[in-house]
């Protein structure tokens, strides 16, 4: 079982990889928590890394690409995986295909002004990264309740401190999705002419949402 999640900032590709992987028991594999184990081990790609986003610059698809082949080569992808964050260019999906066959690639569809709301009531822990929302959004046929913390500013998993992300504010927000328009979008034409892409409309929260996933990747997954 190979796949790809797609969809805009804040879709909840993440959310969905996390609980979707181990059912499936396959590898939930984010762009993010490589580049993070990279700088952390010290390894010379993580040293790349950290200059480049230290100095403020974006990764390049060579290193995101070199990133991930590395990371498709442990042990727990055998059985398959779920990209969350990538590819995000043309370059890095011709790249994944010269590298392997995926299955089906999940585009995850919110409508923008639901994605603005969800997105800026989202709350990240600080020490373990672990993602709330405070939101409640019951319109357009979307039912969506709050991700609380069971005590309020606490993270459930190890207690850190919950905060707002800079970049998860309304303005920014709006500037990432035509980010996500102009960069990412081309992959949805891109993966509908191979037969691969599968539109998936978010409607509820992810108790819901996630044994649909489940459903669907099944019917595709080898």
């Amino acid at each position: 079982m190979k796949f790809v999640f797609l969809g805009p900032p804040g879709v909840g590709k993440g959310t969905y990889a996390s609980r979707v992987s181990p059912i499936l028991g396959i590898a939930h594999i984010s762009t993010g928590d490589i580049f993070r184990e990279e700088v952390k081990k010290g390894t010379a790609l993580g040293k790349k890394i950290k200059g480049i986003m230290e100095s403020g610059g974006l990764v390049s698809d060579g290193i995101v690409i070199e990133a991930l082949a590395k990371r498709l080569k442990k042990p727990d992808c055998r059985k398959g995986f779920i990209l969350d964050g990538f590819p995000r260019t043309l370059e890095q999906a011709r790249a994944l295909d010269g590298m392997l066959k995926i299955d089906a690639a999940l585009n995850i569809v919110l409508p923008e002004d639901i994605l603005i709301e969800k997105i800026s009531a989202r709350r990240v822990c600080r020490a373990c990264g672990d993602i709330y929302n405070i939101a409640s959004i019951h319109r357009q046929g979307i039912e969506m309740p709050p991700m609380l913390p069971k005590k309020e500013g606490k993270c459930d998993k190890c207690g850190g401190g919950l905060y707002q992300r800079a970049d998860d504010k309304p303005g920014v927000i709006r500037e990432r999705l035509r980010n996500y328009d102009r960069q990412t979008k081309p992959l949805i034409e891109y993966y509908t002419k191979k037969g691969l892409l599968k539109d998936f409309y978010a409607t509820a929260g992810p108790e819901k949402m996630v044994p649909k996933i489940v459903e669907l990747l099944r019917k595709y997954g080898k």
